[in-house]
């Protein structure tokens, strides 16, 4: 598949901040009206998911889906492996069943948790116990982990594309990858497109995010380069264009996002996208 085709999805939050019945329905349907092929579904508590509502709802629509999620503060790793192994199986048990294969975020960690000091080896150790146990139960079920590099303010356990890459290595499964998101990259890296280049084909998942987390293109993330970046690499994962101006209080707290953008998440969704549509149309191979 080549990037100038691949799907482009839409993040559940810039529409609602829960995927039960209600908030599915408002986000799938605002997806599809405005031209995306698929659609982010977040698990940060899998028993509201109405698996079948869902299946029908994106039958309806016409719209693909992927997961995301990150662990409850009682599900932090390296504190509570047991509880995040559990979290993250059941998760993994609900991405197959809606028909996603991948599951995506902080799989790794609470957002919003920080020990003030950088990732011990212990910790990380712990982290690809679990995580390596989660990706065989995965494995089984044809879904594919990718682990989310987040800016040092909502998490010290990965930050950088080095971390990154070392992590996954640990891990070594070849169901487990990296998600960029450019957000957190025009934080922590000097150049996003280097650090795309860097993942190569260790890179799974792409969340579209702005510098300020607004329209894409109204920001300073170099996008254009992005896109030159994505293909130079031959990346072929999900491309998700991602905002939180209706996001799940708890992310809202963890992220800090409380900024009003003063957009329509509607106009938000179909300039972003437009924007993305033009990328892909000059993006070499």
């Amino acid at each position: 598949m080549s990037l100038r085709a691949a799907p482009v999805g839409a993040h559940t939050f810039i529409w609602s901040p829960r995927w039960d019945r209600e908030g599915a329905r408002r986000a799938a349907t605002a997806a599809a009206t405005a031209g995306y092929d698929s659609i982010e579904i977040p698990l940060l508590d899998p028993s509201v998911v109405d698996v079948e509502h869902t299946r029908e709802l994106l039958a309806e629509v016409g719209l693909g889906c992927s997961c995301s999620s990150a662990l409850p503060a009682n599900a932090h790793l390296p504190d509570a492996p047991d509880a995040a192994r559990s979290f993250l199986m059941r998760a993994v048990e609900v991405a197959d069943a809606l028909g996603s294969r991948w599951l995506t975020g902080a799989l790794y960690g609470h957002l919003g948790t920080l020990s003030g000091a950088a990732p011990t080896d212990r910790e990380l150790a712990t982290v690809a116990d679990v995580v390596g146990r989660v990706a065989h139960y995965a494995a089984e079920r044809d879904v594919t982990l990718c682990l989310e590099i987040i800016n040092r303010y909502e998490t010290h356990l990965m930050n950088t594309v080095d971390q990154a890459v070392a992590l996954v290595k640990r891990i070594d499964a070849p169901n487990v990858m990296v998600h960029l998101d450019t957000f957190h990259i025009d934080i922590e890296e000097p150049s996003v497109p280097e650090a795309i280049e860097r993942l190569g084909s260790h890179l799974g998942y792409v969340h579209l995010a702005e510098s300020h987390r607004g329209t894409l293109g109204s920001g300073h993330v170099p996008f254009d380069e992005v896109f030159a970046a994505l293909a130079s690499i031959d990346f072929e994962g999900p491309l998700v264009v991602e905002a939180f101006f209706n996001a799940d209080p708890e992310i809202r707290r963890a992220t800090a996002s409380w900024r009003d953008h003063t957009v329509d998440p509607d106009e938000f969704a179909r300039a972003s996208l437009q924007t993305v549509r033009a990328l892909q149309a000059v993006a070499r191979r």
